[in-house]
């Protein structure tokens, strides 16, 4: 059985802002290391690292608007829902962990909570179907 064409749209999205997203972050990095950056830069360069970011999600809810196979929108609209409750779940713990002062500060990287609370999700999702 081939691969529908809109996971292979989705898979080349994916892998076009996952490779933008190492090289924008490595070469930003490298930059901030290097050299005395103005706030104006680092703020551009910040937004310029979170694009790619942004685009995974759009990638996402591009591939469920193209899908023509509703068994398989459904189990990723199940894997959106599960990767967004696993995530939930977890700042909120952490959240009350901080407001009663066990921690100092909590998860600063939501979007990544979030994706790879997403990819664990899939087999989940897929071996309860």
């Amino acid at each position: 059985m081939s691969t529908p064409g809109y996971m292979k749209a989705y898979t080349w999205r994916i892998i076009g802002f996952m490779t933008a997203y190492v090289a924008i972050l490595t070469a930003g990095l490298t930059l901030e290391k290097s050299y005395e950056l103005s706030s104006s830069l680092r703020i551009a360069l910040a937004f310029a690292t979170a694009l790619p970011i942004c685009g995974v999600f759009w990638a996402l809810f591009r591939v469920l608007v193209e899908c023509d196979d509703e068994y398989q929108r459904f189990l990723l609209v199940k894997q959106v829902l599960a990767g967004t409750a696993a995530t939930l779940v977890i700042v909120t713990i952490w959240n009350f962990l901080e407001v009663y002062d066990v921690v100092t500060t909590g998860p600063q990287w939501v979007g990544a909570i979030w994706i790879a609370m997403f990819g664990l999700a899939a087999p989940i999702v897929r071996w309860r179907a």
